[in-house]
């Protein structure tokens, strides 16, 4: 699918790709989405090269300095993203942005700089300082010919709209992420034979302060424990040929699988349910995401498995505890299918509703193909505004 098959082949371009790797699963599912639908849409082929984001933010072995520069002299374009670049909290960086880079370091690069697929994220609140110093950092990017950004369809225009101003949200094209269009290898599964049918749970268990607290502090995680147990327990009782297997996304996912392992019934815990092995990046996330490829039906709680399970059409249902989720599935008309989870709510629907997935897959199949379809045609036309640009800025570099 493209719309750019008239433009002329070229030299292949090189992209300095500056994004996390290795933060969870979904990372990389959302990087194989964006390098294959780019390599179908762009008339010339584009050769990424990773740039780790934690070396910069979480773990402090680099800074965007001569050695960063040098680096992004050597290539075409700058990627930067998909990540939440706007974190409205983050009052600690020169940019009020995630990234602790001032403006004038982008504006001064000697390459295209994409800033592609970002979100905006307001889970710990919004700080005064950091919107001024993000309005300070787009007022000063967005005019510029050789830069570009882009929001991911999950909410954050919505939020950027709100606390940036409508302008900001205005300036920035809505695309979907790249976790639609991933593609996992087909593979073998401990426990797990090709005619078995299971139910894929992915629990989230980074943020436990917001996810797993009521307002005025109390710990929520054995009220969710035990109704993801007690719901799981149901569905697997009424269909005695049903598992259940937990796929964790980072280390953390293991702290909320085994409290739901504790208040799960112990006969269907030793005989019924697995737990999914995790390899971070590049070697893993294949692994993890054919689960929600061959699975029956879906529970999440992580965006990317939401999305992932989307485009592949298994039918899902989201546990909302990040305003991430939760938008995404507004975004395609989905609202019904996402279930905040707090100390008021029952998540019995949430199981309702996938019994009924269960016993009638079809149109919620039908409808996640279209969707899908629907977004990839999207993507498809700005990656034609992406490669016309591109060409215009890299045809004269040698």
């Amino acid at each position: 699918m493209s719309d750019i098959g008239a433009a002329p082949a070229r030299r292949k371009l090189t992209a300095f790709h500056l994004a996390s790797f290795v933060g969870n699963l979904g990372d990389n599912a959302m990087h194989d989405g964006e390098y294959r639908t780019r390599a179908a849409d762009f008339p010339f082929p584009l050769d990424h090269r990773a740039c780790e984001v934690r070396d910069f933010i979480h773990w402090r072995e680099r800074s965007f300095d001569d050695s960063f520069l040098a680096e992004a002299e050597q290539a075409d374009v700058l990627v930067v993203g998909g990540f939440s670049l706007f974190q409205l909290w983050r009052d600690t960086t020169v940019s009020g942005t995630y990234l602790d880079a001032t403006s004038e370091f982008f504006a001064s690069l000697p390459c295209p700089v994409w800033f592609h697929g970002l979100g905006c994220d307001a889970t710990r609140g919004v700080n005064p300082l950091a919107v001024e110093r993000t309005r300070a950092f787009l007022d000063d990017l967005l005019p510029l010919d050789h830069c570009r950004f882009s929001l991911r369809n999950d909410g954050s225009a919505d939020l950027v709209r709100a606390h940036l101003g409508a302008d900001y949200a205005q300036a920035m094209a809505i695309v979907p992420d790249g976790g639609l269009f991933a593609e996992p290898q087909s593979r073998a599964h401990p426990g797990l034979s090709p005619e078995t049918r299971f139910i894929a749970v992915n629990l989230a268990g980074d943020m436990p302060d917001k996810r797993y607290r009521s307002a005025d502090g109390a710990d929520l995680t054995e009220r969710f424990a035990r109704q993801i147990a007690d719901g799981l327990g149901a569905l697997m009782r009424e269909d005695p040929d049903l598992l259940c297997i937990f796929v964790p996304h980072i280390y953390s996912d293991f702290q909320p699988i085994s409290s739901v392992l504790e208040a799960f019934d112990d006969r269907l815990r030793r005989t019924r349910v697995l737990v999914a092995g995790l390899a971070q990046g590049d070697a893993g996330w294949s692994a993890s995401f054919d689960l929600y490829r061959r699975a029956s039906a879906v529970i999440s709680m992580r965006y990317h498995a939401s999305l992932g399970s989307i485009g592949f059409a298994t039918p899902v249902r989201g546990i909302s505890t990040h305003h991430k989720v939760e938008g995404q599935f507004a975004a395609y008309g989905l609202s019904e299918r996402c279930h905040p989870f707090s100390e008021r709510s029952d998540l019995q629907p949430l199981f309702a509703g996938l019994a009924r997935d269960l016993a009638d897959p079809g149109p919620v199949r039908r409808r996640f193909a279209g969707i899908k379809g629907e977004e990839r045609a999207v993507l498809s036309r700005y990656h034609g505004e992406i490669a016309t640009w591109l060409t215009n800025r890299t045809e004269t570099r040698p």
